[in-house]
């Protein structure tokens, strides 16, 4: 197994991709909490939410680049960009080749998730209950949560597309989630800098900055798939662009 990448102890094609891996991650962080703390369907949400998905996209695919050059599962970075990525499709589908890339993204998935979950019963078998430092808990409810992600794009291929609300909903969880994921990264990298302030290394300062983004997607799902509630929201059809109502 090769030794992990440092930004110190790294040089040459490895240090330029780490360090643009981390430059691509601060970014969409930021840009990710301005999507969803800005009114939704305002220029400042449009714009700051298609930089989110671009730098998340570069993010989760050099996460993966890194974690095969280090010998580790990799699913982890390619199943992010992969949620981000038809986070937006779910909005802006794609103008040709657009199924046979559906389809072709759920068949990856579906691989992704059965080795997410084969490598949560790996864990299970280790002594620590951990693989490459990640518990055997975190791997199920990450492969549960991407296999209920392939049985959203299942259901979307059989139906030809996907409207209103449902629409809107696939949308917010799965740029949630991919923000969720992106933050709790960031928040286990951040407990491991002893030189960072004491102060963004409060429990606080974690919790907040961790559980955000899972906050704001079930406050999201509730008022979108249980009140109906889509005022202020864009509810035209998909073909149409995209204007938000008054």
């Amino acid at each position: 197994m090769t030794q992990r990448l440092t930004l110190a102890a790294s040089s040459g094609l490895p240090l330029l991709s780490l360090a643009f891996h981390v430059a691509m991650g601060v970014i969409a962080l930021v840009t990710g909490y301005v999507a969803i703390a800005t009114r939704k369907g305002s220029p400042w949400h449009r714009r700051a939410g298609l930089v989110f998905v671009c730098t998340m996209i570069a993010t989760g695919l050099t996460a993966g680049a890194i974690s095969i050059y280090e010998g580790k599962p990799f699913g982890g970075g390619f199943l992010t960009a992969y949620l981000v990525f038809t986070a937006y499709t779910a909005l802006r589908p794609l103008p040709a080749f657009g199924r046979a890339i559906e389809i072709v993204l759920l068949v990856l998935v579906s691989i992704a998730t059965y080795g997410m979950f084969r490598n949560g019963m790996t864990a299970l078998g280790n002594p620590n209950g951990t693989l490459d430092g990640v518990p055997a808990g975190m791997l199920f409810f990450l492969g549960s949560v991407f296999l209920l992600a392939a049985i959203g794009d299942v259901r979307v291929l059989r139906a030809g597309g996907i409207q209103g609300s449902k629409r809107i909903a696939r949308h917010f969880w799965r740029v949630c989630f991919g923000l969720f994921i992106a933050s709790g990264s960031f928040v286990a990298q951040l407990v491991k800098m002893p030189f960072m302030p004491a102060q963004l290394r409060s429990v606080p300062v974690i919790v907040l900055l961790g559980g955000a983004p899972l906050v704001v997607l079930l406050y999201w799902m509730w008022r979108i798939r249980l009140r109906h509630n889509l005022r202020g929201l864009m509810t035209k059809p998909i073909e149409a662009p995209f204007v938000p109502i008054a």
